[in-house]
Order: structure tokens, then C-alpha cells, then sequence
């Protein structure tokens, strides 16, 4: 059973980096890693080291963690990691109105 990330680690590719991927796994992130936009560094290979752990080893909760991490420091450093989405400023249990 495959693993997955969460939250996901959303990047944008592309010549004009118009392109989002919400990356939701170790496979996902592998095939990212392929199209990497900068030059290979440490962090991108050690996010590519973490990827195969994490593929390796059953999908623990541990390497999955990690290589999350190390895919999300990788993807800050190359400067296409796309910041979280801001949290709802709606209090808790608020409905839109019904307007029909």
C-alpha cells in the first residue's frame, strides 16, 4: 500500500513556473526530481536518497516524514516551493448563507 504526504508539498514547474504539482508521495516527488529546475545540490540529493528510503522501507510514518521534509527543504532552496494555503479567517463552524 503506498504512502502518502501530509500535507502535500505543492511546487511549480515550468519554463514560467505556471505549472503546480501538489506532490502527495514519494512517487510523485520521484518523478518531480527528474524535471528539478536548478542544478543538482546536497539538498537534492539527499531528498533523492529520502525518496528511496521511503519507497524501499514499506512507507513508514518515519521515512515518509523525512522525505517530505528533505522534498520540501530541496524545493525551498531551488525556489519553487509554493507556501501553504492561508487558514480560514472564519470562525469555527461558520456556514455561508443560503441565498436560494
Amino acid at each position: 500500500m503506498p504512502g502518502y504526504f501530509s500535507p502535500p508539498v505543492r511546487v511549480t514547474l515550468g519554463r514560467a513556473g505556471n505549472i503546480t504539482h501538489a506532490v502527495t508521495s514519494p512517487e510523485k516527488a520521484a518523478e518531480v526530481l527528474t524535471d528539478w529546475p536548478t542544478n543538482w545540490t546536497a539538498k537534492h540529493l539527499a531528498v533523492r536518497k529520502a525518496v528511496l528510503r521511503a519507497m524501499e522501507s514499506a512507507y513508514t510514518a518515519a521515512t515518509l516524514a523525512r522525505a517530505r521534509k528533505a522534498f520540501a527543504e530541496a524545493a525551498d532552496e531551488a525556489g519553487i516551493l509554493v507556501p501553504e494555503p492561508p487558514k480560514s479567517r472564519a470562525r469555527q463552524g461558520f456556514r455561508t448563507p443560503d441565498w436560494n
